[in-house]
């Protein structure tokens, strides 16, 4: 038996062989999509706190003196035993200390982080000040996106390597003698 082309069409249209697959193959990748979004936020936002609470207690330590004679070493190993879930953080993370003694003495430049392709950190201004001097303070850590070509990866900044900057500023007074 011949079919026209307009039975054809009909009968294609009212088989419903196949529909659950179509709705999946539809939703699916919007619903995966918003799940690892949502992975990936939630694991930036702890490397994030954790960076800036590492921070803190790092210049909390500078300020009232527990690190004798600091060093970039020495303050960034302090920081990294601090920031617990930053990976490879003694290579990847970036300090910078500044003295201000005048408003134009504030950085004005963007943060300079670490190159995890080549490994090369940039050489920043490492000075933790003397007594009784106002000092800002900022760290980088360099983080690959789980998902960089999927929903929030996809939409963050990323720098010429495709990493994520997290960066986190501080300032503080150094106790007088």
């Amino acid at each position: 038996m011949i079919r026209t082309p307009g039975e054809l069409g009909r009968k294609f249209l009212k088989d419903r062989n196949g529909v659950a697959a179509l709705e999946f193959a539809l939703v699916a990748p919007m619903l995966f999509a918003l799940i690892f979004a949502s992975i990936e936020a939630g694991w930036l936002m702890v490397q994030t706190i954790m960076l800036d609470r590492a921070l803190d207690k790092t210049v909390r330590s500078l300020r009232i003196g527990n690190i004798p004679n600091p060093t970039l070493d020495n303050v960034r190993a302090v920081l990294c035993s601090e920031a617990m879930v930053l990976a490879d953080c003694q290579r990847t993370v970036t300090l910078e200390f500044v003295p201000i003694l005048s408003p134009s003495d504030y950085p004005t430049d963007l943060a300079r982080c670490a190159n995890r392709l080549t490994g090369i950190s940039p050489i920043l201004r490492f000075n933790a000040g003397s007594r009784s001097q106002t000092v800002f303070v900022r760290a980088c850590f360099v983080v690959e996106p789980f998902t960089p070509g999927l929903g929030l990866g996809l939409a963050l900044s990323k720098d010429e390597t495709g990493s994520i900057r997290i960066v986190a500023k501080s300032g503080f007074v150094n106790e007088p003698s």
